[in-house]
This record gives structure tokens, sequence and C-alpha cells, in this order.
């Protein structure tokens, strides 16, 4: 049987919220849809798997697929799932190929864990100083996937495409009202200097304590996503950045992208930009 990994619900999410419960109903279904899958057919036909790194007419380009996330398994990369690592080292590779003048980031993906999030986007930035990088954003480039393109030399994005959610979420479920209605009681001793050693535990409410830990925390987590943007992207308006999504054609007003286009379009910006370096270096 497949597991959903725990890692996806033990840490902060940078990820679209309407996107968690078809995420997890996939995992859930998988194995029923495993084993009625016909010889002839394999996972691709089921989900959409993340595409190879590949290099075309001196353009590489990088796909930032589906949910993202930190040291994935191999079923999660089999599932579609683009892990942050593949993401730097697919960008060093390009960097260090002289047959590449630029990169395209292909974005599908509504997010994922905040947890290497920072890295990827900061891997994106220090590759725009050496050579253009153009993010496009097909059908949803949310949350993390959003954090990644606001590093990018550009942005070009689907007219009637989902970008933005620009901000972090903890959540988990509080079962004690459940459980006293049942006549249980929970009982979680922890030492009196970890006063925050629980904080979490499904089994009972957060303590006033853990509560303003959780806010604290998740407001230092969001400060560094918001702080990367507005560095990055400084047209971005505040008001663009409340965690909600606006379509392709709203992001450019918004700030939150440069063009409207298709990813043929993200190419043509991306060779238009290694043309005019080449052009001036040669000067």
């Amino acid at each position: 049987m497949i597991n959903i990994p725990e890692s996806i619900f033990s840490q902060p999410l940078a990820m679209l919220p309407t996107a968690i419960p078809a995420f997890v109903q996939r995992f859930a279904n998988l194995r029923a849809k495993a084993e009625a899958m016909p010889k002839n057919l394999t996972i691709g036909d089921f989900v959409n798997q993340r595409k190879d790194y590949a290099v075309s007419d001196g353009i590489a380009t990088i796909h930032v697929n589906d949910v993202l996330a930190q040291n994935t398994t191999g079923i999660d990369r089999m599932l579609g799932m683009t892990d942050y690592g593949q993401v730097t080292e697919e960008i060093g590779r390009a960097m260090s190929d002289p047959n590449v003048s630029a990169v395209v980031l292909e974005i599908n993906s509504p997010g994922g864990s905040a947890i290497g999030a920072p890295e990827a986007a900061q891997a994106v930035k220090e590759a725009r100083n050496i050579k253009p990088v153009v993010a496009h954003v097909g059908e949803v480039g949310a949350s993390a996937a959003y954090y990644i393109a606001a590093g990018a030399s550009a942005i070009v994005t689907q007219g009637s495409g989902m970008i933005g959610s620009i901000g972090t979420r903890i959540q988990f479920l509080d079962f004690a009202g459940a459980l006293s209605a049942m006549g249980i009681t929970p009982h979680i001793f922890t030492p009196a200097q970890s006063d925050l050693k629980a904080a979490g535990n499904e089994l009972r409410s957060p303590t006033p304590a853990e509560t303003a830990w959780f806010q604290e925390h998740i407001e230092s987590i969001n400060a560094a996503f918001t702080g990367f943007v507005k560095e990055n992207r400084p047209q971005v308006k505040d008001s663009a950045m409340r965690g909600q999504v606006v379509t392709g054609y709203q992001s450019i007003e918004a700030g939150l992208a440069d063009f409207i286009g298709s990813m043929s379009m993200a190419r043509e910006v991306a060779k238009y930009m290694a043309n005019y370096l080449t052009t001036r270096k040669s000067k």
C-alpha cells in the first residue's frame, strides 16, 4: 500500500488550499487504480508526471510540476511531485552548460512545503545573474511555486491560469471536542521548560502559549516569503499578497507577472534576453 508522505502534514505548507483535498484523494485512490490497471498502461496514464530536464535551441527547460517538497521519495516523484533539489540541481546544470544561453521554468504547481522553497527561489535568483531565467506559469503557479517564480528575470503567465497565493499556513485537526463527547480525556505531559513540546497534538486544543507560538512561527515564515517577493518584484502590490490567487490577466495589474502568453512566448522572451546580453558583451 502506498502511504501519504507524513512530511506533507507535519510542516508548514505554502500550497493553494483548494489543491489539498485533491492531493490527498489522489494518494488514497492510487492503490485501487494500480490494481485495476491493464498491463499496457503506466502510472503516467493516471498522473501528470514531471518531465525531464531538456535543452533545445540553447534554452534549458526546467519543470516545476505538481506538489513541491524537499527530500521526496521515488514514489512521490513517480506521482508527479517535484523535489526542490531537482530544481536547484537542474539550474546548476544549466548554468554550467556553455550550450545553454537561458532557462525557462515551466511551472504548473499549486505549491507545497515551505521547507526548501526559499533555497530553490534563491537558486533561481542567483542563476538570473548569470543567464536569463524566465518563468512561465501555465494552469497554476501558486504559493511555493510563485515563490520560485519570483526569483526569475521575468514571468510570463497563461491568461486564464491562476497565479499568486502569496502566504503560508499551518493546520491540524482538533479532536478535543469529539473525545470529550465520548468521555475520553487525553493526558500529555511535557517538561515545564518545554511547554511547547506538544504543540499541534490533535488530541487536545492548543494552549494560549501554543497558539501564540504558532502565529509567531507562521508570521516569520511568511515574512521571508513576502520579503523575497518584494525584493525581487517591487512592483507587486501589497493587496496582491493576502494569500489569494488571481487570474493571469489580473496578475499584470497586480505586478505578479510581466507578460500574458504561452510557453512558446516564454522561450522567445528568454532568447531575446540572452541575445541582448550577448550583444552588450560583444560591444
